[in-house]
Protein backbone atom coordinates (compact mmCIF):
# COMPACT_ATOMS: atom_id res chain seq x y z
CA UNK A 1 0.00 0.00 0.00
CA UNK A 2 1.62 3.48 -1.05
CA UNK A 3 2.32 5.72 2.24
CA UNK A 4 1.11 9.20 2.08
CA UNK A 5 3.84 11.67 2.85
CA UNK A 6 4.78 11.76 6.78
CA UNK A 7 2.74 15.00 8.62
CA UNK A 8 -0.70 15.62 6.85
CA UNK A 9 -4.12 15.60 8.93
CA UNK A 10 -6.13 12.82 8.55
CA UNK A 11 -8.45 12.78 5.57
CA UNK A 12 -12.22 13.38 6.47
CA UNK A 13 -14.48 10.69 5.00
CA UNK A 14 -18.10 10.86 4.18
CA UNK A 15 -20.34 8.43 2.89
CA UNK A 16 -23.01 10.29 1.08
CA UNK A 17 -26.55 8.91 0.10
CA UNK A 18 -28.44 9.33 -3.31
CA UNK A 19 -30.37 12.91 -1.86
CA UNK A 20 -26.60 14.28 0.16
CA UNK A 21 -24.81 14.23 -3.49
CA UNK A 22 -25.01 18.18 -3.54
CA UNK A 23 -22.97 18.36 -0.60
CA UNK A 24 -19.34 16.92 -2.37
CA UNK A 25 -20.02 19.50 -5.19
CA UNK A 26 -20.42 22.41 -2.55
CA UNK A 27 -17.47 21.38 -1.36
CA UNK A 28 -15.44 21.10 -4.92
CA UNK A 29 -16.43 24.72 -5.64
CA UNK A 30 -15.57 26.15 -2.07
CA UNK A 31 -12.25 24.38 -2.56
CA UNK A 32 -11.80 25.54 -6.22
CA UNK A 33 -12.62 29.07 -4.82
CA UNK A 34 -10.00 29.40 -1.93
CA UNK A 35 -7.64 28.18 -4.81
CA UNK A 36 -7.42 24.06 -3.96
CA UNK A 37 -7.79 21.72 -6.70
CA UNK A 38 -10.32 18.19 -6.58
CA UNK A 39 -10.35 15.26 -8.62
CA UNK A 40 -13.52 13.54 -9.58
CA UNK A 41 -13.32 9.38 -9.68
CA UNK A 42 -15.92 7.66 -11.79
CA UNK A 43 -15.66 3.84 -12.92
CA UNK A 44 -16.31 3.65 -15.93
CA UNK A 45 -14.45 5.71 -19.23
CA UNK A 46 -17.42 5.89 -21.42
CA UNK A 47 -21.29 5.25 -21.21
CA UNK A 48 -21.93 1.80 -21.04
CA UNK A 49 -25.06 0.21 -22.78
CA UNK A 50 -24.72 -2.79 -20.87
CA UNK A 51 -27.53 -3.39 -18.16
CA UNK A 52 -25.19 -4.07 -15.70
CA UNK A 53 -23.06 -0.83 -15.95
CA UNK A 54 -25.96 1.43 -17.45
CA UNK A 55 -26.30 3.43 -13.95
CA UNK A 56 -22.66 3.91 -13.33
CA UNK A 57 -21.10 7.21 -14.30
CA UNK A 58 -18.23 7.85 -17.01
CA UNK A 59 -15.49 10.41 -17.16
CA UNK A 60 -16.46 11.23 -20.67
CA UNK A 61 -20.38 12.03 -19.91
CA UNK A 62 -19.53 13.67 -16.49
CA UNK A 63 -16.62 15.70 -17.70
CA UNK A 64 -19.35 17.09 -20.31
CA UNK A 65 -22.16 17.84 -17.52
CA UNK A 66 -19.34 19.67 -15.13
CA UNK A 67 -18.06 22.02 -17.53
CA UNK A 68 -21.69 22.89 -18.74
CA UNK A 69 -23.04 22.91 -15.08
CA UNK A 70 -20.04 24.55 -13.52
CA UNK A 71 -18.79 26.80 -16.08
CA UNK A 72 -16.18 29.02 -13.97
CA UNK A 73 -14.54 25.61 -13.28
CA UNK A 74 -11.40 24.30 -15.37
CA UNK A 75 -11.90 20.54 -15.56
CA UNK A 76 -9.24 18.40 -17.06
CA UNK A 77 -9.94 14.73 -18.34
CA UNK A 78 -7.80 11.37 -17.51
CA UNK A 79 -8.64 8.03 -18.05
CA UNK A 80 -6.52 4.95 -19.22
CA UNK A 81 -7.98 5.22 -23.28
CA UNK A 82 -6.26 8.23 -23.64
CA UNK A 83 -2.98 8.34 -25.23
CA UNK A 84 0.27 8.64 -23.25
CA UNK A 85 0.74 12.34 -25.00
CA UNK A 86 -3.01 13.33 -23.61
CA UNK A 87 -2.20 11.68 -20.26
CA UNK A 88 0.98 13.34 -19.56
CA UNK A 89 -0.82 16.73 -20.70
CA UNK A 90 -4.15 16.11 -18.45
CA UNK A 91 -1.29 15.37 -15.70
CA UNK A 92 1.17 18.14 -16.40
CA UNK A 93 -1.81 20.72 -16.20
CA UNK A 94 -3.00 19.95 -12.94
CA UNK A 95 -0.03 19.67 -11.34
CA UNK A 96 0.56 23.47 -12.89
CA UNK A 97 -3.19 24.10 -11.32
CA UNK A 98 -4.20 25.01 -15.29
CA UNK A 99 -7.11 22.96 -14.77
CA UNK A 100 -8.84 23.16 -11.03
CA UNK A 101 -10.73 19.82 -11.37
CA UNK A 102 -9.61 16.63 -12.47
CA UNK A 103 -12.23 14.19 -13.85
CA UNK A 104 -10.44 10.36 -14.12
CA UNK A 105 -10.89 6.84 -13.47
CA UNK A 106 -8.99 4.70 -11.39
CA UNK A 107 -6.22 5.68 -13.32
CA UNK A 108 -4.70 7.69 -10.61
CA UNK A 109 -4.99 4.89 -8.19
CA UNK A 110 -1.19 5.57 -7.58
CA UNK A 111 1.81 7.52 -9.15
CA UNK A 112 -0.09 11.20 -8.75
CA UNK A 113 0.78 13.20 -6.06
CA UNK A 114 -0.73 17.31 -6.23
CA UNK A 115 -0.63 18.23 -2.44
CA UNK A 116 -2.57 21.38 -3.86
CA UNK A 117 -5.55 18.89 -4.20
CA UNK A 118 -7.37 18.82 -1.03
CA UNK A 119 -11.25 17.09 -2.05
CA UNK A 120 -11.38 13.71 -3.40
CA UNK A 121 -15.23 12.63 -4.86
CA UNK A 122 -15.69 9.37 -5.70
CA UNK A 123 -18.67 8.37 -7.93
CA UNK A 124 -20.40 5.07 -7.41
CA UNK A 125 -17.72 4.08 -4.84
CA UNK A 126 -19.68 0.91 -4.51
CA UNK A 127 -18.66 -0.28 -7.63
CA UNK A 128 -14.29 -0.06 -6.05
CA UNK A 129 -13.35 -2.51 -3.35
CA UNK A 130 -12.35 -0.80 -0.29
CA UNK A 131 -8.54 -1.06 -0.67
CA UNK A 132 -8.86 0.56 -4.02
CA UNK A 133 -10.93 3.57 -2.51
CA UNK A 134 -8.37 3.66 0.21
CA UNK A 135 -5.70 4.30 -2.08
CA UNK A 136 -7.75 6.73 -4.42
CA UNK A 137 -8.59 8.77 -1.33
CA UNK A 138 -4.92 8.84 -1.03
CA UNK A 139 -4.01 11.34 -3.50
CA UNK A 140 -5.19 13.84 -1.17
CA UNK A 141 -3.97 14.21 2.08
CA UNK A 142 -0.81 15.24 0.68
CA UNK A 143 -0.25 18.85 1.41
CA UNK A 144 -0.98 20.55 4.57
CA UNK A 145 -4.80 21.58 4.14
CA UNK A 146 -7.75 19.22 5.52
CA UNK A 147 -8.82 16.84 3.03
CA UNK A 148 -11.75 15.41 2.35
CA UNK A 149 -12.77 12.49 0.38
CA UNK A 150 -16.55 11.78 -0.38
CA UNK A 151 -18.21 8.22 -0.88
CA UNK A 152 -20.73 8.71 -3.29
CA UNK A 153 -23.63 5.69 -3.77
CA UNK A 154 -26.60 5.72 -5.59
CA UNK A 155 -30.16 3.99 -4.32
CA UNK A 156 -29.45 1.35 -6.47
CA UNK A 157 -26.67 -0.27 -3.77
CA UNK A 158 -27.75 -2.16 -1.51
CA UNK A 159 -27.06 -2.40 2.28
CA UNK A 160 -24.41 -4.68 2.23
CA UNK A 161 -22.49 -2.36 -0.49
CA UNK A 162 -23.05 0.66 1.69
CA UNK A 163 -22.14 -1.07 5.19
CA UNK A 164 -18.91 -2.49 3.28
CA UNK A 165 -17.87 1.38 2.91
CA UNK A 166 -18.47 2.66 6.33
CA UNK A 167 -15.11 1.20 7.61
CA UNK A 168 -13.18 4.24 5.31
CA UNK A 169 -15.53 6.81 7.52
CA UNK A 170 -14.01 4.96 10.10
CA UNK A 171 -10.47 5.11 9.77
CA UNK A 172 -7.34 6.03 7.52
CA UNK A 173 -5.07 3.23 8.48
CA UNK A 174 -4.59 0.65 5.44
CA UNK A 175 -4.06 -2.23 7.29
CA UNK A 176 -7.58 -1.83 9.33
CA UNK A 177 -9.22 -1.05 5.78
CA UNK A 178 -7.55 -4.43 4.26
CA UNK A 179 -8.83 -6.54 7.60
CA UNK A 180 -12.08 -5.35 7.42
CA UNK A 181 -11.99 -5.97 3.89
CA UNK A 182 -11.32 -9.64 4.67
CA UNK A 183 -13.87 -10.02 6.97
CA UNK A 184 -16.42 -8.82 4.96
CA UNK A 185 -15.10 -10.60 1.79
CA UNK A 186 -13.62 -13.62 3.03
CA UNK A 187 -10.33 -15.20 2.01
CA UNK A 188 -10.77 -17.15 -0.73
CA UNK A 189 -8.54 -19.75 -1.40
CA UNK A 190 -4.40 -19.25 -0.04
CA UNK A 191 -3.12 -21.72 -2.63
CA UNK A 192 -6.23 -21.55 -5.24
CA UNK A 193 -7.91 -19.18 -7.46
CA UNK A 194 -10.89 -17.52 -5.51
CA UNK A 195 -9.97 -14.35 -4.27
CA UNK A 196 -12.66 -14.48 -2.08
CA UNK A 197 -15.90 -16.05 -0.61
CA UNK A 198 -15.73 -19.11 2.12
CA UNK A 199 -13.31 -19.68 4.93
CA UNK A 200 -9.36 -20.34 4.52
CA UNK A 201 -8.87 -23.91 5.99
CA UNK A 202 -6.10 -22.99 8.97
CA UNK A 203 -6.62 -25.83 11.32
CA UNK A 204 -7.49 -24.17 14.52
CA UNK A 205 -6.68 -20.18 13.22
CA UNK A 206 -8.62 -17.97 11.51
CA UNK A 207 -7.34 -15.52 8.62
CA UNK A 208 -9.95 -13.25 9.16
CA UNK A 209 -9.51 -12.81 13.29
CA UNK A 210 -5.81 -14.23 13.96
CA UNK A 211 -3.57 -12.00 11.60
CA UNK A 212 -1.00 -11.21 14.03
CA UNK A 213 -0.62 -14.62 14.87
CA UNK A 214 0.17 -15.18 11.07
CA UNK A 215 2.38 -12.69 10.62
CA UNK A 216 4.12 -13.83 14.45
CA UNK A 217 4.16 -17.01 12.39
CA UNK A 218 5.74 -15.79 9.66
CA UNK A 219 8.85 -13.49 11.46
CA UNK A 220 9.52 -16.60 13.68
CA UNK A 221 9.65 -19.14 10.58
CA UNK A 222 11.76 -16.42 8.97
CA UNK A 223 14.29 -15.88 12.12
CA UNK A 224 14.95 -19.37 12.50
CA UNK A 225 15.96 -20.07 9.04
CA UNK A 226 17.59 -17.70 8.91
CA UNK A 227 19.71 -18.36 12.35
CA UNK A 228 20.21 -21.96 10.74
CA UNK A 229 21.75 -20.64 7.78
CA UNK A 230 23.95 -18.92 9.55
CA UNK A 231 25.07 -21.18 12.08
CA UNK A 232 24.71 -23.97 9.78
CA UNK A 233 21.70 -25.73 11.77
CA UNK A 234 19.43 -28.46 11.07
CA UNK A 235 15.93 -27.03 10.63
CA UNK A 236 13.08 -28.12 12.96
CA UNK A 237 11.62 -30.96 11.95
CA UNK A 238 8.17 -29.50 10.84
CA UNK A 239 9.56 -26.52 9.20
CA UNK A 240 11.30 -28.49 7.41
CA UNK A 241 8.93 -30.38 6.00
CA UNK A 242 6.50 -27.41 5.37
CA UNK A 243 9.55 -26.22 2.59
CA UNK A 244 10.02 -29.34 1.61
CA UNK A 245 6.24 -29.84 0.55
CA UNK A 246 5.81 -26.03 -0.34
CA UNK A 247 3.41 -26.01 -3.50
CA UNK A 248 5.24 -24.61 -6.94
CA UNK A 249 4.68 -21.20 -8.45
CA UNK A 250 1.90 -22.28 -11.32
CA UNK A 251 2.81 -21.30 -14.98
CA UNK A 252 0.34 -19.22 -15.39
CA UNK A 253 1.91 -18.62 -19.37
CA UNK A 254 0.66 -22.45 -20.20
Amino acid sequence: TEETPAGPLPIHTRLLFDKEHSAAYEAMTSEVASGGQCYIITPLVATSTAESFERYKSAEEEFKRLEETYRDVRFGMLHGKMSSEEKNAALDAFTAGETQVLVATSVVEVGVDVPNASVIIIEDADRHGVSTLHQLRGRVGRGHKQSSCFLLVGAEAGYAAKDRLRVLEKTNNGFHVAESDLRLRGAGDLLGTRQSGGTLDLFHASVQTDLYLLEAARRAAAETIARANVRGETLPAPLAIALRDKPQPQDLNV
